[in-house]
């Protein structure tokens, strides 16, 4: 089991996993962008994130489908992400990986993304898709919905190896199949662990700088790397907390 929580660098907690025992894992609860201001430069292997949506993305009238097909406003419970959080978390992004930066946002985005990344040093490499059969239909009718997600991929100054081969960097997975955890915009293992097998390899440390719900630590545990993450929000902080746990003590049973 882990470790009970101790104070972080950054103000948080932390919940780690014995260093016996990996893949280890920490948690911090607190501002990413304080929390990486602490870190060396080159001390993780991979980013994987998803950064808060920009401001277009919330708004009041977001339609979503509940039980029965009914239709019911929810906007988005935590705030857009500002240019200079863009800007910022892309430097140290970039400063901090030794391979790959991965990061999701919406298509408007995907240059906005690219752009911060490489005045921070990264390399751009690819947009990547994340195709959603089972994603919302436009509810209005007035025009195509949007069934995908954006993916930039870069990789610091050097040559870029994954474990993909010469495969598209386009994703097929459904959104549904996971338990809910009350995160508006959780991602599903499947993806995550997909990504996770694609551009990191056995032990590295996989880093996510906006983990929500943990979803990618998760999937860095389960597919035998080590995680470091940050997390501002202390209710997703702590949801994040318990499925690391979890997905820890599972991997223990099944040795």
């Amino acid at each position: 089991m882990a470790k009970k929580s101790k104070p972080s660098a950054a103000g948080g907690a932390v919940a780690a996993a014995p260093p016996t025992a990996p893949p280890a894992w920490e948690l911090h609860t607190g501002d990413c962008l304080a929390g990486m201001a602490t870190l060396p430069d080159r001390s993780v292997d991979v980013v994987i994130t998803d950064p808060p949506y920009e401001a277009e993305a919330h708004t009041a009238q977001r339609l979503v489908a509940r039980a029965g097909g009914r239709l019911e406003c929810e906007p988005i419970a935590f705030p857009p992400i500002t240019e200079e959080q863009r800007t910022e978390s892309a430097r140290h992004m970039a400063r901090l990986a030794r391979r790959w930066i991965l990061v999701f946002c919406q298509v408007e985005a995907a240059m906005k993304w690219r752009a911060a990344l490489e005045a921070g040093g990264a390399v751009y490499k690819r947009t990547c898709q994340w195709i959603k059969p089972d994603g919302k239909p436009q509810y209005s009718g007035d025009r195509p919905g949007i069934g995908y997600e954006s993916i930039v991929a870069c990789h610091v100054p050097g040559r870029s190896t994954w474990n993909g081969g010469g495969s598209h960097g386009v994703f097929i997975v459904n959104k549904s199949g996971d338990p809910r955890t009350g995160h508006q915009t959780q991602k599903p293992l499947a993806l995550m662990e997909l990504l996770v097998r694609l551009f990191s390899d056995h032990d590295e440390l996989v880093f996510d700088p906006f983990v929500g719900s943990g979803s990618t630590g998760v999937a860095a545990i389960r597919q035998g790397r080590r995680f470091l993450g940050w997390e501002m929000n202390t209710d997703y902080a702590a949801i994040a907390q318990r499925r690391l746990l979890v997905a820890r003590e599972q991997l223990e049973l099944s040795v």
